[in-house]
């Protein structure tokens, strides 16, 4: 190991544990500036991307749960934009007699939210200029979604789930793209999915460029309890925003998985 190395790696366990760790030698108050900004740094990026789950706590927990992420957590990626993404990894194993069995779902949802704002591709509905029979569809590309044991989309601090689902909850999160007056806008969305939207995403995602038709009468045969018309009058009400034109949009690309449960 270099010298270099080595006072990288004296900065590295003294910033993470400061009351343990060696102390670099550098003057004190430089020190605490320098603490005070990497500290500031990942703190406030964390709580500004789960204001929720922190929103649930007091303030002795999230400090609680901030130093020791700071102290343990072993970051893959050493961007700020992937802190959240560490900070969801580092959720998974953390413990603590007070943490709720619902924070670390909590945090996927909200990590998910986080990620589809910021998806790299377009997700701008089309005019529906044309009859919607004679459109093919596909997935919005933002889309993810997750099988959850805990109903996340409508925790706040007043409004706590004792315990978990009778049945998983399956929560799908895309976001909107619109440009309208020259004025360019996005907008999170979330579906709660039931059995026929699942089949949906899930058939869409694997079969592409699809009219309505034809993806009404695929359901038609895994849910004989509906004829095809009734699926269709569904599609009709569900596929315009959820799923826009292929032809509008590149293919789906999905980062989890969605028959994933926690």
């Amino acid at each position: 190991m270099s010298n270099f190395q080595r006072i990288q790696q004296q900065w590295s366990q003294w910033l993470r544990q400061p009351d343990s760790a060696e102390r670099p030698n550098v003057e004190g108050r430089r020190l605490k500036v320098y603490q005070r900004l990497v500290r500031n740094n990942i703190e406030s990026f964390i709580t500004r991307g789960f204001p929720v789950l922190f929103s649930t706590l007091t303030t002795e927990q999230e400090r609680e749960m901030l130093r020791a992420f700071v102290a343990t957590h072993q970051s893959k990626s050493p961007l700020f934009s992937a802190i959240g993404a560490e900070f969801v990894e580092f959720l998974a194993t953390f413990e603590a007699p007070w943490l709720p069995e619902w924070s670390y779902q909590l945090a996927v949802y909200e990590r998910m939210e986080v990620d589809v704002y910021h998806f790299d591709l377009p997700c701008i509905l089309p005019p529906l200029d044309t009859e919607l029979e004679q459109v093919v569809w596909q997935v919005n590309p933002s889309l993810q979604w997750h099988a959850f044991d805990y109903p996340v989309h409508t925790i706040q601090p007043d409004i706590i789930p004792s315990e978990p689902l009778e049945q998983p909850c399956y929560l799908a999160v895309y976001r909107v793209d619109d440009i309208g007056n020259d004025n360019f806008t996005s907008a999170v969305k979330f579906l709660q999915l039931n059995a026929v939207t699942m089949m949906l995403v899930d058939y869409l995602i694997q079969r592409p460029h699809l009219t309505l038709l034809a993806i009404a009468e695929h359901l038609a045969g895994q849910l004989p309890q509906f004829s095809p018309e009734q699926l269709h009058q569904g599609l009709l009400a569900t596929v315009p925003e959820t799923i826009p034109k292929s032809f509008v949009v590149p293919e789906p690309q999905l980062k989890y998985d969605p028959h994933r449960k926690f």
